[in-house]
Order: C-alpha cells, then sequence, then structure tokens
C-alpha cells in the first residue's frame, strides 16, 4: 500500500509505503484474531487459512435417536 501527494506545482510526492504484512491493519479479521488468546495461532504467514478439502474429516454427530 502507498500513498502519494500530489503539491500544489502538480508535483507527485510518495509519502508512505507499507510491505508484506504492512496492510493487514485495514482487515478486521486480522485485528480480531490478533486479540484472540492464541492470536492467528500462525506457524507460518497465513498457516490459519485453510482450503475446503483441506480440513481433517469431522467425526459423525451420534445420533440419539437411531
Amino acid at each position: 500500500m502507498s500513498a502519494f501527494y500530489r503539491g500544489e506545482d502538480g508535483s507527485i510526492y510518495h509519502t508512505y509505503s507499507d510491505y508484506a504484512r504492512g496492510g493487514e491493519e485495514v482487515l478486521a479479521t486480522m485485528m480480531i484474531l490478533d486479540r484472540a488468546p492464541k492470536g492467528r495461532n500462525e506457524s507460518s504467514t497465513m498457516s490459519f487459512l485453510k482450503r475446503h478439502d483441506e480440513y481433517e474429516q469431522a467425526p459423525k454427530a451420534h445420533s440419539c435417536c437411531a
């Protein structure tokens, strides 16, 4: 993310940049996870995210009516 300023003479000034994880401040989910007891619980960048087929198989729910 970068910020620029156009001066009165029309010149463009680069005033700010952040890299890598710097833009996370604008992602509300990341800010909430950062305040959770285990944080994001990451082993590497964004490792807490999984695709739908990367989760372990959930145990079958016990039915009381079977």
